[in-house]
C-alpha cells in the first residue's frame, strides 16, 4: 500500500497541539531529514545536535517522545536514553533508536538501557510515520491514564480531607452541646449552692461575732471564778466544783480554738462561694460575645475548677504580669487553658508542678502553662494541633482538644505553641493581641465577681 493517505490525520494531542518529537542526531543531514519528514505529517519537531543537551531539552520542551541516533561522539543513544530514564522529570518519555545496526545483541543493548523501540536508518518513510505514531498514541494514551489516576488519586484526598472536616466538624458541633449542657447543668446547680452557702456564710460571720463575746464573757466569769478561791467553805467546795468542770473541758483551749474553728469556717465558706461564682463564669464557656477580661482573674478562675484535675497530681503554681483589660471571647479562653492545665496534670507520672504565667511582649499578651511531665517527642511535636490526632489510648482522647485550642486561639487571631523535652515537661505558650481580635471594637464589660456570685 503506497498510499498515504492512512496518515492523513493531523498529528494532535488532545487539546488540539500538535505532538512533539524531540530528536537527537549529530549529523545535520540525518537530522533534518528525519525533522523534515515527521513535519511533513503534522509533528512538531525539536532537533539537538549534542547528546549531552537532551534531558535539559526534554524537561524545557515536554516532547511526546525522544528519537535519539546510537553513535554519538559525547554520549551515545544508549546512554542518553539511560540518563533520560534516571531524571524523575523525563521518565515516562519513550526513546526511540535510529540505528542501521540491527543485531540483536545491540537491540537487546537498547531495551536493557529502556528503550521503547527502533528504526531502521533509511527506512521506508510510511514505516517511520507509523512507528513514530504508534509510540507517540501510546504515550498519549499513558500520559491521560497518568492524568486520570492522578486526578482520581486527588479526587480520592479531597473526599478524606472533607469526610475528615465534616467528622471535625460533627465532633465540635457535639463538643459544643456537650459544654452547652455542662454550662447549663452547672448554672442551675450554682444557683442552687448559692442560696444555703449564703445562710451558712451569714450565720458563720454571726457566729464569729458571738464567740468573740462569748470568749469575752468567759473571760470576765473566769476573773470572778479566780477571785472566790479563798471564801468561806460553802463557796469554796461550789469553786472546786467549778475548777474541775473548767480543767476538764480545757475551757483556755476551747476558747483559743472556737475563733480559729469559726474563721477557718468563714473562710471555707468563701472558698465555695469563689468556687460557685467560677463554675457560673465557666458555664457561659458557650457565649459567642467578646467581653473585656483580666486575664489574671480568668486563669484564677479556670484553676479553681481545674482544682479537682489537678490536687492529687501536682502543685500549681502563678506568675502572673501586670496585664491590660483584654477583649476576648473569655469563655472560650479559660476552656484553652482548662484544656492545657488538665492535659499538663495527666502528662505528669507521679507528682510535680505545674506553672501558669502571663505577661507582655510587643502588641500581645501571653500565657504560658509549664509541666515537669513526660514530654512530647519531637515526631509528635509537629502533630499535636491536628484533628484526630492523640497519644492517649483508645478512648482516653478524641486528639480534638488541642484542634479545637488551636481553632479557638486563631478567632482571637492570636497563636499556640509548644515546645517540650522529653523527660523534662512541656510549655504551652498562647499569644493574643492587647486590643482583641479586629471584630472587637464595641464589647461589654464583663460582669463583677461579685455579682456573677450573688
Amino acid at each position: 500500500m503506497n498510499d498515504d493517505s492512512i496518515f492523513s490525520t493531523e498529528a494532535l494531542d488532545a487539546h488540539g497541539n500538535p505532538f512533539k518529537v524531540l530528536i537527537v542526531d549529530d549529523s545535520a543531514v540525518c537530522r533534518n531529514a528525519l525533522k523534515k519528514c515527521l513535519e511533513q505529517y503534522g509533528f512538531h519537531v525539536i532537533a539537538l545536535s549534542d547528546s549531552r543537551e537532551v534531558v535539559t531539552g526534554a524537561k524545557r520542551e515536554r516532547p511526546t517522545i525522544i528519537l535519539t541516533d546510537v553513535q554519538m561522539p559525547e554520549m551515545d543513544g544508549f546512554d542518553v536514553c539511560i540518563a533520560v530514564k534516571d531524571d524523575p522529570e523525563t521518565k515516562d518519555i519513550p526513546v526511540l533508536f535510529v540505528t542501521s545496526d540491527d543485531r540483536p545483541e545491540h537491540k537487546l543493548c537498547g531495551f536493557e538501557a529502556g528503550g521503547a523501540d527502533f528504526i531502521a536508518k533509511g527506512a521506508d518513510t510510511l514505516e517511520v510515520i507509523a512507528r513514530v505514531r504508534t509510540h507517540v498514541r501510546i504515550a498519549s494514551l499513558q500520559n491521560e491514564l497518568r492524568d486520570k489516576l492522578n486526578a482520581i488519586q486527588e479526587h480520592a484526598e479531597r473526599e478524606r480531607e472533607l469526610r475528615q472536616q465534616i467528622e471535625a466538624q460533627q465532633t465540635q458541633m457535639l463538643q459544643n452541646e456537650k459544654m452547652a449542657s455542662i454550662g447549663q447543668l452547672a448554672a442551675g446547680v450554682a444557683h442552687e449552692i448559692n442560696n444555703p452557702i449564703g445562710f451558712i456564710s451569714s450565720n458563720l460571720n454571726t457566729l464569729a461575732e458571738y464567740a468573740g463575746d462569748i470568749k469575752d464573757a468567759v473571760g470576765a466569769l473566769l476573773g470572778v471564778h479566780e477571785s472566790l478561791r479563798d471564801r468561806s467553805p460553802g463557796v469554796r467546795e461550789k469553786w472546786e466544783a467549778a475548777d474541775g468542770v473548767i480543767e476538764r473541758v480545757d475551757l483556755q483551749f476551747l476558747l483559743d480554738d472556737l475563733t480559729d474553728v469559726v474563721t477557718e469556717s468563714v473562710d471555707g465558706a468563701d472558698r465555695v462561694r469563689q468556687i460557685v461564682a467560677d463554675l457560673k463564669d465557666f458555664s457561659h464557656v458557650d457565649t459567642p460575645d467578646l467581653t473585656v477580661e483580666d486575664i489574671n482573674v480568668l486563669i484564677e478562675r479556670t484553676l479553681n475548677v481545674a482544682h479537682n484535675e489537678t490536687k492529687y497530681k501536682a502543685e500549681v503554681k502563678t506568675e502572673f504580669g501586670d496585664l491590660p483589660p483584654v477583649p476576648c471571647y473569655g469563655g472560650k479562653l479559660a476552656q484553652v487553658v482548662l484544656n492545657l492545665v488538665v492535659n499538663a496534670a495527666q502528662a505528669i507520672e507521679d507528682h510535680g508542678t505545674i506553672t501558669v504565667a502571663s505577661g507582655t511582649a510587643g502588641r500581645n499578651v501571653w500565657i504560658e502553662v509549664r509541666d515537669t511531665g513526660c514530654g512530647i517527642p519531637e515526631e509528635n511535636l509537629k502533630r499535636i494541633f491536628d484533628p484526630f490526632f492523640t497519644t492517649k489510648d483508645v478512648g482516653k482522647g478524641t486528639g480534638l482538644g488541642l484542634h479545637l485550642a488551636y481553632q479557638i486561639i486563631q478567632s482571637h487571631e492570636g497563636r499556640i505553641t509548644a515546645r517540650s523535652t522529653v523527660g523534662e515537661g512541656t510549655t504551652f505558650r498562647i499569644e493574643i493581641p492587647k486590643e482583641g481580635p479586629s471584630d472587637a471594637n464595641t464589647c461589654p464589660e464583663p460582669e463583677n465577681a461579685i455579682d456573677q456570685a450573688a
